[in-house]
């Protein structure tokens, strides 16, 4: 069954330059060789627009969708993920690399499991500085719905669950139009937590890129036209959660978002006031390792 079925990629990508190379060969030498990879270039104003076109002249498994309007982030993952017609799915970025046997060991996995809706592998991220660091977002979560999302809701780290392998229909339901917002990767995970158990191979099969810790800081402030929700950058995502989430679900991981809203705005305070890091470090350093005696026990 598993080499018969079909699994769609989705490369959502905004001037990928060079590394986009490196990704879509890493895709393409796939051990599970059924695959589409759907392309969808965001308005690049670099090479990357020829570079896709080449590939998929050259392999009928690639298909390149030009946007002429700038679609943003959010919504040119999305974009990818509708595109998808097959029972299996997953997002690539342009600077991520995965082992050739990726697919093949996620999809049976999830195919062992009928209850799960993701599986992914643990993930090594590599930081600015050429380290290679163990991703803290991959990690399983099974059980009831509440279960699932107040563990996820806990930490859930760099969010490299995000690019796991999925359900192609249970992860379109995990994704309203309407919630273009930072931390929309967040509450993609939330809804689809909803959908069922989320799993983890224990070996690493991806590597990302990482970025240093003011990155998303940095991106928020271009973003974000009120003060409030530079402060409180998690906010509106809190706001979409309680809309989205069954109330029962909602109470049960409320005071973890709310938990993760105050984390965050200490975060942005740090990039703000260079003065309080020191102080928000150290804290950042007793909450890592907490989280990792509450996951030990």
């Amino acid at each position: 069954m598993t080499e018969d079925t079909q699994v769609t990629i989705g490369m959502p990508v905004r001037n990928g330059g060079q590394q986009i190379r490196t990704a879509i060969d890493s895709l393409l030498s796939q051990t599970h060789r059924n695959i589409k990879l759907v392309i969808s270039d965001n308005c690049s104003t670099d090479e990357t627009r020829e570079i896709c076109r080449e590939y998929a002249r050259q392999d009928s498994r690639v298909v390149l969708h030009e946007q002429k309007e700038n679609l943003g982030i959010c919504g040119n993952f999305r974009f990818v993920l509708m595109q998808a017609k097959t029972p299996y799915f997953l997002w690539a970025c342009h600077d991520d690399v995965w082992a050739p046997e990726f697919i093949q060991k996620n999809l049976e996995n999830l195919q062992r499991h009928p209850n799960a809706v993701a599986s992914t592998s643990r993930v090594a991220m590599v930081t600015p500085a050429g380290r290679r660091e163990m991703s803290n977002g991959t990690f399983a979560l099974q059980g009831t719905a509440a279960e699932r999302l107040r563990g996820f809701f806990w930490d859930p780290g760099e969010v490299s669950r995000f690019y796991g392998v999925y359900r192609t229909e249970a992860l379109k339901r995990s994704f309203p139009e309407d919630i273009d917002v930072f931390g929309y990767d967040w509450i993609v995970m939330a809804l689809n937590l909803l959908e069922g158990d989320h799993l983890e191979l224990p070996e690493v099969l991806l590597t990302r890129e990482d970025h240093d810790d003011d990155h998303y800081h940095r991106t928020l402030v271009r973003r974000q036209p009120r003060r409030l929700h530079r402060w409180m950058p998690h906010l509106p995502m809190t706001r979409v959660l309680r809309e989205r989430l069954p109330p029962e679900i909602w109470r049960a991981c409320r005071s973890r978002v709310l938990r993760r809203n105050a984390i965050q705005s200490l975060m942005y305070c740090k990039y703000r006031v260079p003065a309080v890091a020191p102080l928000v470090r150290t804290l950042s350093v007793l909450e890592r390792a907490r989280t990792r005696y509450i996951r030990a026990f």
